[in-house]
């Protein structure tokens, strides 16, 4: 049987985008193909809510990033990935608009609850200092693996985006602060003030 595509083509839109806005085209050609999605290549997935991969030829898109250009080098491409894949759907079509108008808190936590619905991963909870924090425990990028450092840049992109677009870009900073891959029992994101 074949695995359900879940991800949208709007995820993988940004995905495409994103790297080949860092690491050129050539570079994207090499990951997407050795992701399995060469298909996409060959015609770009429009910006919508359709169904276009598994989680799993998601997942293998930051594994073949972090193996063409190595753990430390991917971080930053995994946080722009995740930071677009977010951004798309809340400023081109305004998928956030309806909450846009409760207060920050409020609107924080339940931004990173349509997150949460929208991917699948995850759970919102509370966080050590006042902010809700979100909980991957259901992380598929750090399946395998073992790092000095946290590794999943993706989600902290995607809810850093949220952050900024609930306080403002630069008023906090969303960080990783525990990593399946680093040997703690979950991936979580927590938000802190800057400096």
């Amino acid at each position: 049987m074949e695995p359900e595509k879940t991800v949208t083509k709007m995820a993988i839109r940004a995905s495409y985008e994103a790297i080949c806005e860092i690491v050129g085209e050539n570079a994207r050609g090499m990951i997407f193909r050795n992701a399995g999605l060469a298909r996409t290549l060959e015609s770009p997935p429009d910006y919508t809510w359709d169904k276009e991969a598994t989680v799993e030829e998601q997942a293998k898109l930051y594994t073949e990033t972090i193996n063409l250009v190595g753990a430390v080098g991917a971080q930053g491409i995994l946080r722009l990935i995740g930071y677009r894949n977010t951004e798309t759907p809340v400023v081109k079509f305004g998928a956030l608009d309806h909450i846009k108008d409760l207060p920050q808190g409020e609107r924080l936590a339940k931004a990173f609850e349509l997150f949460q619905a929208a991917t699948g991963k995850g759970r919102v909870v509370a966080g050590s200092n006042g902010f809700p924090a979100f909980d991957v425990f259901n992380c598929l990028l750090c399946v395998g693996v073992t790092s000095k450092k946290p590794y999943c840049s993706h989600y902290a992109g995607s809810l850093q985006f949220i952050t900024d677009w609930v306080y403002g870009k630069g008023a906090y900073l969303v960080r990783e602060t525990k990593c399946m891959a680093m040997g703690d029992d979950t991936c979580l994101f927590e938000i802190e003030e800057r400096g």
